[in-house]
């Protein structure tokens, strides 16, 4: 049976994207690695970390980041590179593209959850309203845990993927990987070191990825699919 947190974060898939709400034998498949080893405990709320994180959390923005970082409250590959590849890029275009990153969701929900659920950090807009300069968080995502951050996690899988598919817009692609990570960090919903943890758990899984045929097979028809469809 799935404890609070792991339901929590599934809730909060299923609201946040519901393209990529995964059903729950994908959150409570075993994890392909352990994202709780991987990215060790958040910073205590008393040690150095932890009060940097406290201080990172009233960042000045322009309008245009703040912009940017409210469109990319939904969490879903489309959105994170649509800056990047424009309206073309969509799942009914691309499905050989949308079955990698349906890939990427399995290897990376489970070991999420499970960190999560291992570390159960408070989310900074918990203790200071004052962060939240996106939309007002809902119950789902104010009781889902903040270490590690899902959504960076997402971002960068995604944009490590995407640069190894379409390198000619590697330095594009990971910029967007980091800035829709970042952008949790202008919105309120996590500390820096949220998203720190975050990246590290999606190069672990895009790693582990790598190991399997059937990744293999589906990233070598996504590279053909995107390089007919984006040929610059």
């Amino acid at each position: 049976m799935m404890k609070l947190q792991t339901l929590i974060f599934a809730a909060t898939l299923a609201v946040a994207a519901p393209a990529f709400a995964q059903n729950r034998a994908t959150i409570e498949a075993t994890p392909i690695i352990d994202g709780a080893a991987l990215t060790g405990p958040a910073p205590s709320t008393d040690s150095a970390r932890g009060a940097a994180d406290r201080l990172s959390m009233h960042p000045a923005v322009s309008a245009e980041r703040l912009a940017q970082a409210r469109a990319d409250v939904p969490w879903s590959p489309w959105v994170a590179m649509h800056p990047v590849f424009g309206d073309t890029f969509t799942e009914a275009r691309l499905p050989r593209t949308a079955r990698v990153f349906a890939d990427v969701l399995n290897g990376l929900s489970p070991p999420i959850g499970a960190a999560k659920e291992a570390y159960a950090r408070r989310r900074p807009f918990l203790d200071d309203p004052n962060v939240i300069q996106c939309d007002t968080p809902d119950e789902r995502l104010a009781a889902s845990g903040s270490f590690p951050s899902g959504h960076s996690a997402g971002g960068w899988a995604w944009a490590l993927v995407m640069a190894e598919l379409a390198p000619s817009r590697a330095d594009a692609i990971l910029q967007r990987g980091r800035d829709f990570g970042d952008s949790r960090v202008i919105c309120g919903y996590h500390f820096p070191s949220d998203i720190e943890a975050g990246r590290m758990l999606a190069a672990g899984v895009i790693a582990r990825l790598h190991a399997d045929p059937q990744f293999r097979r589906d990233l070598d028809a996504a590279r053909r699919e995107l390089a007919r469809a984006y040929p610059n």
